[in-house]
């Protein structure tokens, strides 16, 4: 493996370019974060990645903006309501149980949940780099499960 790294100014980086609406997906992978420190709390964090089946747009792979699953660790805050967009991410792929008066939010493992197929919706987020370029790019929200996995 090699130490060099490097930065070319003003090369542009390969973007995804996609209209802005809902499309039909097959979720490919996920990827996690563990144990991310979020003012006092801590949280893993998922970002399913979504290759859509449209026609206008197929093939083409969108990365979800994140769902966090925060936790109840020592020396950390915890809050159960800050568990509701991971709580209706796994309310749409029939993850969640309930019992004891609670939802439990499983730890989403590598595999568990590709190839599922599903609805997304893709908007874009903007923001202007150090380097004052204004950056674009496409991110995903899971809005619809419409099949498990075909295996």
């Amino acid at each position: 493996m090699s130490d060099n790294a490097y930065y070319i100014p003003h090369e542009k980086a390969d973007s995804v370019k996609i209209d802005a609406k809902q499309y039909d997906a097959v979720i490919q992978s996920v990827d996690v974060t563990k144990d991310i420190r979020c003012n006092g709390f801590i949280a893993d964090i998922f970002k399913p990645l979504y290759r859509i089946t449209n026609e206008d747009g197929k093939g083409t792979i969108v990365k979800d903006n994140g769902v966090f699953r925060y936790k109840d660790k020592a020396g950390f805050q915890f809050k159960a309501s800050k568990n509701w967009g991971y709580a209706k991410f796994c309310e749409i792929l029939g993850l969640d149980k309930q019992r004891d008066g609670k939802i439990h939010l499983p730890f989403i493992e590598d595999g568990m949940i590709d190839g599922y197929s599903v609805v997304i919706s893709i908007d874009y987020k903007h923001f202007v780099n150090e380097g004052g370029m204004r950056i674009s790019y496409p991110v995903a929200t899971l809005k619809e499960k419409t099949g498990e996995a075909p295996f």
